[in-house]
């Protein structure tokens, strides 16, 4: 359970970045869906984390007032009582929210004492029941501007590689290393398993060469968030073999742009290795189930048609 969830709209992702980095600095826990790690269901991670967390800010903006995902997240904040809303664009919240006070962050550049932050604090404070915090006077650079694009999308890449390496790394931890003539065998495979065959009829596992070979198909099923829209149901999605570690995802669906994505494997699911899209096959679902997020703007799950 977090302190604080924070939900925004995609375009709003820098300015979220920064009010998170800036409220972590209280001491509070801050939730924001940059968190989830490579390979989680991505709605049922953010459900989770919304149902349980001690407050939830709101960034409104142009952008999010006409976001289904940002007004359900705001619906379930004022169902439990711990809204706490914050504006960043001069906009008129949709009507049900515009009974609650909002802080002010119209011209806020990391300053702690800019004092819509310190009504900020104060809102979070008041929804956990607990007394006043003031954030840190700096922040590395508390008064840097928002982070560039490029230099966000760097990083986010870095924190993706390596949360999908240390899963690799410890599913493997307990495993036997493969004899010497078996040199493509995944880390985390068991012994039992290296020759294809497995004695409890579970799926074998497969070297990394067949990667792109297990995930290319033809998938169905639906959108079921959408920052930017609505969600939509008899969705199609193709993925296309590049190379053996790469696939190329497209959909009928405008929404859902067409991304190349590298893979790797964590036991029976697939991965993306890397970037800003979480990709995941889970070979343990017959037929086999894809979840898909584009740039984490809108949630797809679809089962490979046979």
């Amino acid at each position: 359970m977090s302190d604080v969830f924070v939900s925004y709209a995609s375009e709003d992702r820098e300015q979220a970045e920064s009010l998170a980095r800036v409220l972590a600095t209280t001491g509070w826990s801050v939730w924001w869906d940059r968190k989830i790690v490579a390979g989680q269901l991505y709605d049922r991670a953010i459900e989770r984390e919304l149902e349980t967390a001690g407050s939830v800010v709101v960034l409104w903006s142009r952008y999010s007032v006409a976001s289904e995902w940002v007004n359900n997240e705001a619906t379930v904040g004022l169902q439990r009582g711990v809204l706490v809303p914050v504006m960043i664009d001069r906009v008129k919240p949709p009507l049900e929210f515009r009974r609650r006070q909002a802080a002010e962050l119209l011209d806020w550049h990391g300053e702690a004492s800019h004092r819509g932050l310190q009504t900020l604090c104060e809102g979070v404070a008041a929804a956990l029941g607990s007394a006043p915090r003031r954030p840190a006077t700096t922040l590395g650079a508390a008064r840097r501007r928002w982070p560039s694009g490029r230099r966000l999308a760097a990083i986010l890449a870095t924190v993706v590689t390596i949360a999908v390496i240390a899963a690799v790394v410890g599913a493997g931890l307990d495993a036997p290393a493969p004899p010497p003539d078996q040199p493509g065998v995944t880390v985390g495979q068991h012994a039992g398993r290296q020759s294809g065959a497995s004695s409890t009829g579970e799926k074998p596992l497969a070297t990394d060469l067949e990667l792109a070979d297990l995930v290319a198909g033809s998938y169905f099923g639906e959108v079921t968030a959408d920052s930017k829209g609505s969600s939509r149901s008899d969705v199609g999605v193709r993925v296309v073999k590049i190379d053996r570690s790469t696939v190329r995802v497209s959909s009928d669906h405008a929404r859902l742009a067409t991304i190349d994505v590298r893979l790797t494997r964590v036991e029976n699911q697939i991965v993306n290795a890397d970037g800003d899209t979480p990709f995941m096959l889970n070979l343990d679902r017959d037929p086999p189930l894809l979840t898909f997020n584009p740039h984490n703007e809108l949630a797809y799950t679809g089962s490979r048609q046979k």
